[in-house]
């Protein structure tokens, strides 16, 4: 977390405030800072799928919104992309939401009816797909249905998080921690007022709600406030080039090693943090991506590497979280459980 992240949680526990109170002026002041119509923050990004989700099978529907998650009579098909099912599109469920797979325009149209209830749309899906972002949001707002977009990895740079609202998108939701570095139990919901009203209304303080166990605390509301405060001062060029640097230089070590291919990426349609792609021959290296990250957490010391699902099953290293000298530990490591598991 930023330090002054830090400090303003630690201001918010030692005073007092009505906490429905801190929400509206914290929520007020986050659509000003990052030009959405309305915002509130969730209990993480997850919370907001669960919230958002819920606010737009029910509409404000205050005898429907006392039925979830039983959904007799209410809206509850979700249309998603074929390929932007993952790991967390549970969250689209536990509201209630049965999830409708599609992939053209052609299916969109046939899947729509009584039951749709909103159509959800996951940013940095590397798979491509048989319809662009710019059709689909149209399709949802020809036919008058909520659009919610996932983007809880896409900072930084922060500048993602305006240019994701200006596609239309009537709810994006963000990560707390993460890029924003702010609290990692909380998150950002955006959007569309009268839909940030009623996922209000699903949460918490309120007592029969919902998500009333996803619960927010005064520091975590300060706390996300002054991340973002915090992001739109930072200078992202300069924490690029550091990245860049220590990426670099895993790769440079990396490439000494026989049997190794080692390539420096920088994405393009995701937070722009450059990263290490390593393959190996596996005639040469007795060990998979997936047990090379095993390894790698539960050795000594843990390194945590990107999600194998979120890398197409290979080995990412980023230089997010490391500080100098850590790059030469990473690689090191990588480099003793290759040896470990060579041909002989």
């Amino acid at each position: 977390m930023w330090p002054e992240v830090i400090e303003a949680m630690d201001y918010a526990i030692k005073h007092k405030i009505r906490v429905s109170e801190l929400h509206d002026a914290v929520g007020k002041r986050l659509a000003k800072l990052l030009g959405a119509e309305s915002a509130m923050v969730s209990a993480g990004a997850t919370s907001a799928i669960m919230l958002g989700t819920a606010a737009c099978m029910t509409m404000g529907d205050k005898v429907n919104m006392e039925r979830l998650p039983n959904t007799d009579g209410v809206p509850n098909e979700v249309i998603i992309l074929k390929n932007h099912r993952y790991l967390y599109d549970r969250s689209i469920k536990a509201p209630g939401a049965r999830l409708v797979e599609v992939e053209t325009e052609e299916d969109i149209r046939a899947a729509i009816n009584n039951k749709t209830a909103m159509m959800f749309y996951l940013l940095n899906r590397p798979q491509e797909q048989k319809i662009e972002l710019g059709e689909y949001i149209a399709l949802a707002q020809e036919f008058n249905i909520p659009s919610f977009c996932d983007a809880a990895t896409t900072v930084p740079p922060i500048s993602n998080i305006f240019n994701t609202l200006n596609t239309g998108f009537d709810l994006v939701c963000y990560s707390g921690g993460k890029g924003l570095r702010g609290p990692y139990s909380a998150g950002l919901l955006l959007g569309r007022a009268d839909l940030i009203s009623f996922a209000r209304l699903h949460g918490s303080p309120n007592h029969r709600a919902y998500g009333r166990s996803m619960k927010v605390a005064p520091e975590e509301y300060l706390g996300m406030l002054v991340a973002v405060e915090t992001s739109l001062r930072f200078d992202e060029d300069a924490e690029y080039e550091r990245q860049r640097n220590a990426v670099d230089t895993m790769a440079h070590r990396l490439k000494q090693v026989p049997g190794l291919i080692v390539e420096t990426k920088i994405p393009a349609a995701e937070a722009r943090e450059p990263y290490v792609e390593v393959r190996w021959d596996s005639d040469l290296y007795k060990i998979t991506p997936a047990e090379m990250k095993k390894e790698l957490r539960e050795g000594f010391p843990s390194i945590e590497v990107r999600a194998l699902f979120l890398s197409d099953g290979e080995l990412h290293l980023t230089a997010v979280m490391l500080k100098p000298g850590e790059p030469e530990v990473v690689t090191n490591r990588v480099i003793e459980i290759l040896e470990n598991n060579a041909s002989h």
